[in-house]
């Protein structure tokens, strides 16, 4: 006969026996979930670039990307006597280019990729390398991807267009063409409609001509360091508000109204499987070795202009 006293303890075990089965599962689960693989992340950025900056992103393996990008005139100028006039006749600045570029990047791995372009501005020919070192996971144990991009630069340009007839040009000195530019990108996806990133930089050219802020009194040096800032907010799926900014610490560059730092603002546009970045920039290089050093133009008084980029990926 079943007492009360029996059921009880045949339900206490019962409970006991359940509640072992359930600890047993849950130790189950967490062998389970360390043996699983942490997801990295990707697409922090949609394109290799912002709007002048680098981003985190490189080309697929054995993928080749070859662009086209354009740099117009400005659209307003407000140190012409008629700027507006200008504006018109220049229809927005589209009939003028500050600069023309040619590339074609190349994914030795996916994580390492390889380029060659020619830009008109400066007339320059450069090489360079990305190589994205540390990836970010999605549950934050690596709160950041990291990535090292370097560009090598050589002017063929004709030393009288450049730098005003001065007599001791590249005709003395080869190595005057070279010019340098590395730099650390430093990206976290933040959530699934932000995005940003720090990029520490150094530029180093080979000559420069000697230039003078009148403001502080400061000259232009060989090399100097810069820091940039970027960042994507998506807006709507398929629409994000991108915009980077870079700051020459040099004094020179500081309170100078003939040297200016960069800025590039603008949306970014998805539409079946293309991604459009439509932007305006105060910068009239495409590249760091040109709009880094050699930005004149200001936000303030208009000087803006519109660019695009054309690229087509072929898999090798």
């Amino acid at each position: 006969m079943i007492t009360l006293k029996n059921s009880l303890f045949i339900l206490a075990l019962a409970l006991y026996s359940g509640a072992c089965f359930s600890q047993d599962d849950l130790l189950d689960l967490v062998t389970e979930n360390k043996d699983e693989p942490v997801q990295k992340v990707y697409a922090t950025f949609k394109t290799m670039r912002i709007g002048n900056a680098q981003t985190i992103e490189t080309v697929k393996k054995k993928h080749l990307d070859f662009r086209t990008s354009h740099r117009f005139g400005n659209i307003y100028n407000a140190d012409l006597p008629n700027p507006i006039n200008t504006t018109g006749q220049t229809f927005l600045g589209f009939e003028g280019a500050n600069d023309i570029r040619f590339s074609f990047d190349y994914g030795v791995t996916d994580d390492i990729t390889i380029g060659i372009g020619r830009s008109r501005m400066n007339h320059i020919v450069d090489g360079s390398l990305k190589w994205k070192i540390l990836k970010q996971t999605a549950n934050f144990s690596m709160p950041i991807s990291l990535a090292f991009f370097s560009s090598t630069g050589y002017t063929h340009d004709l030393p009288s267009t450049i730098y005003s007839g001065i007599v001791k040009d590249f005709e003395t000195n080869e190595l005057h063409r070279l010019n340098y530019f590395n730099q650390l990108i430093i990206a976290s996806k933040i959530n699934n409609w932000l995005s940003l990133e720090i990029l520490p930089s150094y530029m180093h050219r080979n000559f420069i001509k000697e230039k003078l802020n009148t403001n502080n009194g400061s000259y232009d040096v060989n090399g100097f360091i810069s820091i940039g800032f970027g960042g994507r907010v998506k807006l709507t799926k398929r629409l994000s508000f991108i915009g980077d900014y870079f700051y020459n610490v040099t004094p020179f560059y500081q309170n100078n109204i003939k040297a200016f730092n960069p800025l590039a603002l603008g949306f970014e546009i998805e539409t079946g499987g293309h991604v459009f970045s439509l932007f305006f920039t105060n910068a009239g290089g495409l590249i760091e070795n040109n709009f880094i050093p050699y930005t004149t133009d200001s936000w303030a008084k208009g000087q803006v202009k519109f660019g695009f980029c054309i690229s087509r990926t072929f898999a090798l």
